[in-house]
């Protein structure tokens, strides 16, 4: 996944990284140590970073890591980038917060068993925080439409259409090279659940704390909300 795309995410990725961070941050302990998940090209790797965070990348795309090496090298951030998947995190343990920014678990199959592995990597108290797109955005603004916009030459056609519980998500884009125009294609697959299947799955992966906000806001989603922020906490036993 955004695996033929890395060279143009961050062209035309149009969210506010710094927002979401200082966002986050205010449900994670100052100095904590953990791991940004599903990180891409490493901009929220990179803004918890500069917040004082330890923080791992991880991602399951070797493209998406080299720019997020290539990012923090720039900036002179000594971070560790992973190459892993979201439903496993089997490699580092003893975390005190897991962060998965911008659909990280709309694209997970299987969610009961990721918030499984996420909750086991987790120390006691620790913290999951990420953000989905709803099943309202989805069901209703995605599912049939297509959406095109070009930047620096570069051109992307979005296309969406929904199967089942599923949507379908074709991407091209059209790359100037020389005097010519390199095409290419990915197809993804982003999973449509309710905040209410979110919670129940992340209650029943262990998580004693789960509260469900409008994303960047303490408020609780509406029906329309388009974008929803989850923050689970896994308790001290005992």
């Amino acid at each position: 996944m955004y695996t033929a795309l890395a060279e143009v995410y961050d062209l035309f990725y149009d969210g506010d990284t710094s927002a979401r961070a200082d966002y986050y941050c205010g449900f994670i302990p100052s100095g904590a140590s953990g791991a940004d998940l599903g990180c891409g090209t490493g901009a929220l790797t990179l803004e918890m970073y500069r917040r004082g965070y330890k923080v791992y990348g991880v991602d399951n795309s070797v493209s998406m890591l080299n720019k997020a090496r290539e990012r923090a090298s720039n900036a002179g951030a000594d971070i560790d980038f992973i190459v892993g998947d979201a439903a496993e995190l089997p490699y580092i343990k003893q975390l005190d917060y897991v962060v998965a920014a911008n659909d990280v678990f709309n694209y997970v199959g299987n969610a009961d068993k990721a918030f499984k592995n996420v909750y086991a990597a987790l120390r006691d108290e620790g913290v999951l925080a990420f953000d989905i797109s709803s099943d309202y955005k989805l069901k209703n603004i995605l599912d049939g439409n297509t959406f095109s916009e070009t930047k620096r030459g570069v051109t992307y056609i979005w296309q969406n259409f929904r199967k089942r519980d599923k949507l379908i998500i074709d991407f091209t884009v059209f790359s100037p090279r020389g005097e010519t125009y390199i095409k290419t294609c990915e197809t993804q697959v982003q999973h449509i659940r309710s905040a209410e299947q979110i919670t129940t799955a992340l209650e029943n992966a262990g998580f004693s704390t789960v509260k469900s906000y409008a994303l960047g806001k303490k408020s609780k989603p509406r029906e329309n909300t388009e974008r929803i922020a989850f923050i689970a906490k896994k308790l001290k036993k005992g």
